[in-house]
């Protein structure tokens, strides 16, 4: 027979597994249409203090974690401040093939006056600040 402590240890981990459920549903909500890209971007960042692989896990069909270029194009772009481009610590696909055979994941960084690609993080690591935002082909992309 439980203990009514074990039962209420039991019901807050149920209960901290549904919000975390819930967070992750509507921070996955925020998308804006890029249609120079031809795709659509979540606005925010999220799966921060994550690992990459973690953030893979958590794809659905069809989304991707953006490629560096994507990242850079758009933090040209009349888009930047609707993504926060000048402040922003994300996962990006690693463009690096010997880093990625090394299991390197690479890491876009950027604030008001430069951004840099990090290609040599290992896949284990994570950071409190570091996320990810997800990407995906617009519907008239795949036509």
């Amino acid at each position: 027979m439980k203990t009514t402590q074990q039962k209420v240890d039991e019901a807050e981990k149920k209960l901290t597994k549904l919000k975390d459920e819930l967070k992750k549903e509507s921070e996955k909500n925020d998308w804006i249409k890029i249609p120079e890209l031809k795709i659509e971007i979540q606005t925010k960042i999220h799966h921060k203090n994550k690992t990459y692989v973690e953030c893979e896990n958590d794809l659905s069909k069809g989304e991707s974690i953006p490629t560096y270029e994507q990242i850079q194009w758009l933090r040209n772009s009349k888009y930047k401040d609707q993504l926060n481009l000048d402040d922003s610590y994300e996962f990006v696909q690693n463009p690096d093939n010997i880093g990625k055979e090394n299991g390197y994941v690479a890491r876009f960084f950027a604030v008001s006056d430069y951004a840099d690609l990090y290609c040599n993080g290992s896949s284990s690591l994570y950071y409190s600040s570091l996320g990810v935002r997800f990407v995906r082909r617009t519907k008239e992309s795949s036509k």
